[in-house]
């Protein structure tokens, strides 16, 4: 228990560490960025910088959601908080789809009404520290968010990546006006905006099956009833079902085994399956095993038994 303790102790001092990291950069690069889309006339780098902004709100929610996600279970919430982080990661998806069409939209009607602009020197300067810094917050952000399980993060995560990508088009955009293609700015401003809202939506579609309790992948629920059924005292799996609250699984398996087991016997294989199931799946929370009573004859049908013979006494 201590080691796990630990354990816990050092990801939330790292977690910190990330968020608190995050927000500054993000702080800097928005005044960064605004400051020299204003003096180089970019409306591509003006663009990055609102959605610097937005990284910094974003990244709030998902300190807010991390800490409200660790409340222990209660009398209201048998199974914990973790689903909290799943709400945000979903809002937190459509922000960046706002995000992005905000960006478009702006950069459709510039491109619509011709609007050349010049771009300044300060413009290639500020697109390059933030495809560094983006990219760099991304590599660190995603890795405890793996470590952690976090939805939430690994969405906030991403949303440091396609400030990076945004960043890039930016880029582009700006190299273009220096050599003359005046509306390539808006162009690339465009390409950022589908980047963007491709990132929200995938984002969207994963947390709303997260929200209604996707199941985990379909080789690994295979993989556990092959050892569950090479055991020598089930018969028989009525039913598996697993899914997703937040960053942790539940698991309730239901399997067929002789009628006449002793209650002691019946315990012990019940532990065994949950043993394969804890060794199969990560952030395992908690696994329900229900033992049914195989009706056919056991002796010369062994392994044969349905769910139909399976049923209570």
């Amino acid at each position: 228990m201590g080691k796990s303790n630990n354990k816990e102790e050092v990801s939330n001092k790292e977690l910190n560490k990330v968020l608190l990291m995050t927000m500054v950069i993000n702080i800097i690069l928005l005044l960064l960025k605004l400051t020299a889309g204003i003096l180089s006339n970019s409306k591509g780098l003006l663009a990055d910088g609102i959605h610097s902004g937005s990284d910094v709100v974003t990244t709030f929610g998902v300190l807010i959601a991390l800490v409200l996600a660790k409340k222990p279970r209660d009398q209201k919430h048998p199974y914990g908080h973790e689903k909290i982080e799943t709400v945000v990661t979903f809002l937190l998806a459509i922000i960046l789809v706002l995000v992005g069409l905000n960006i478009g939209i702006n950069s459709f009607f510039a491109l619509k009404n011709q609007q050349m602009v010049v771009v300044g020197k300060y413009a290639f300067f500020a697109a390059s520290i933030s495809i560094v810094l983006k990219e760099f917050q991304y590599q660190v952000t995603i890795k405890i968010a793996n470590k952690i399980n976090s939805e939430a993060l690994r969405a906030d995560a991403w949303h440091h990546r396609s400030d990076a990508f945004s960043s890039i088009a930016a880029l582009v955009g700006i190299l273009g006006a220096y050599f003359g293609f005046m509306m390539l700015d808006s162009i690339m401003g465009l390409v950022v905006s589908l980047i963007v809202v491709k990132v929200g939506l995938d984002i969207l579609n994963e947390s709303f099956h997260g929200l209604i309790d996707v199941s985990i992948q379909i080789e690994d629920i295979d993989e556990i009833k092959e050892k569950i059924m090479a055991l020598e005292e089930i018969h028989f799996i009525n039913d598996i079902r697993t899914r997703r609250h937040g960053s942790v699984v539940f698991v309730d398996v239901k399997v067929c085994v002789d009628p006449y087991m002793e209650v002691h016997e019946g315990h012990r294989v019940a532990d065994e399956i949950e043993g394969i199931i804890r060794a199969k799946i990560q952030h395992l929370e908690d696994v329900i095993v229900h033992l049914d009573p195989c009706l056919l004859d056991i002796k010369k049908n062994k392994k044969h038994c349905s769910n139909k013979q399976c049923n209570m006494l």
